[in-house]
């Protein structure tokens, strides 16, 4: 079990590489922001539909349908896609349609569309079980997106090269 402690930090540095956290000094050197994503544990849903919910935060990036749909099948998402009649333009409640796990899915269908060239991951297959976060990081490694996770599931650590463990004696 990581410590509150180990959790804030660990999150502050995420959000440091996003840009997200203007407190404090120094340098930082990272990928410019249109070749990372990040992945939080509760994805963002906005007001539209399915399509620009799947391409969000980048709707003309110019991607086929088929394309998205071959990506909703990837990800397991084929019964929300069934939810509304295959239709991509069907506007619905999203955050409150969608499970987190489905949400989840949803940002995970997002990053394979986008293919940005580095992705951190925060507890983002948190509320999946295991099958389909085996099926996604299987998916993650095969795109060739490099990845940092941030994870209490000890089950993460078969997908990563290497496994930076915090303690409370730093």
């Amino acid at each position: 079990v990581i410590g509150r402690g180990i959790v804030w930090f660990v999150k502050t540095v995420l959000r440091t590489i996003a840009g997200l956290w203007p407190i404090g000094s120094g340098a930082l050197e990272r990928p410019p922001l249109r070749d990372i994503m990040f992945l939080p544990q509760r994805p963002y849903m906005i007001d539209g539909n399915l399509r620009d919910q799947l391409l969000y935060p980048y709707p003309d990036h110019g991607i086929s349908d088929e394309q998205i749909l071959d990506v909703v099948g990837k990800v397991n998402l084929a019964d929300v896609l069934d939810r509304v009649d295959s239709d991509l333009d069907r506007v619905i409640d999203w955050i409150n349609v969608l499970s987190i796990g489905e949400q989840q899915r949803v940002a995970f269908a997002r990053l394979f569309l986008r293919t940005p060239k580095f992705a951190f991951l925060d507890e983002a297959t948190s509320a999946l079980d295991e099958d389909n976060q085996e099926r996604l990081y299987q998916l993650l490694k095969e795109s060739r997106i490099g990845f940092i996770s941030v994870g209490h599931r000890t089950t993460l650590i078969e997908y990563h090269d290497r496994v930076l463990q915090l303690d409370r004696s730093g």
